[in-house]
This record gives C-alpha cells, structure tokens and sequence, in this order.
C-alpha cells in the first residue's frame, strides 16, 4: 500500500516499516492525514525521545531512502512534555515500529486517564472560568 504526500510524491507503508528505525527510537507510528486518509500534505511521524544529532541523521536516512524533500517529513517526539491529545492522536496511528510496547502503553495510559479526569473535572472549564473572571 502506498500513501500520497504533498499531491507528487508516493512513499510505499512497506517502505517505512521496513525503515532501520531500531537504529534510532524506541517507536515510531504514522499519524495524521496520511495515515487516516492515505494522502496528505506531510508524513507526520511520532517517534520516541531522541537526541538533537541522532535525530538530525534520522530525518536525513529517512529523506534519502524515501526519496522525499524534508519538508514533506514531520517528526515529533513524544516526550513527559508532549500535550496529551497530541500523545493519544500519534500513538493510535499506524506502529510502523515498536521495540518497547511497554513505553508505548506508559504514554497512552497516562494520557488517556489524564484526558478521563480533565473532562470529569472540568478542568477546562474552571480554567476558561478563572480566566474571564479577572
């Protein structure tokens, strides 16, 4: 199966997954447009924490075996800090690999209870309320 990215360019999911990303994450899921509709402006590509060099060396490995400009390849890392709606989106996209589901579990799960108890107590709610009441 292919996916198309910025209207020109066909990247092939075996290409991806077949990608040595055990080279350098723990994870890697395709997310967003693409992953949802098979075409979209960018590969969006949530990866696990990953040092400023080594993902320098990924992002260029994945433009040469890809055949795509940088600018078409999204990668965000998912991190303590990384905003859960964001978290929960990119790790229920597609697992193009995943060496430690555990960590891929840790993040979901947190996110996912975190979202639970935001809307049981209206945290968005009281917040926006505090804010209009200054």
């Amino acid at each position: 199966m292919e996916v198309v990215v910025g209207r020109s360019f066909k990247v092939s999911l075996d290409a991806l997954k077949s990608f040595p990303w055990g080279k350098y994450v723990k994870f890697a899921f395709l997310f967003g447009s693409t992953a949802s509709r098979g075409f979209g402006n960018d590969l969006d590509i949530a990866i696990s924490e990953i040092g400023l060099e080594a993902l320098g060396e990924l992002l260029a490995e994945l433009v040469k075996r890809l055949s795509l400009p940088e600018d078409y390849i999204d990668l965000v890392v998912v991190t303590e800090r990384t905003p859960c709606p964001l978290v929960l989106e990119a790790l229920k996209g597609v697992p193009l690999y995943v060496a430690d589901w555990d960590e891929v579990y840790r993040y979901f799960n947190v996110c996912q209870d975190q979202q639970i108890d935001s809307r049981k107590l209206k945290l968005l709610e009281t917040a926006l309320d505090a804010i209009w009441r200054r």
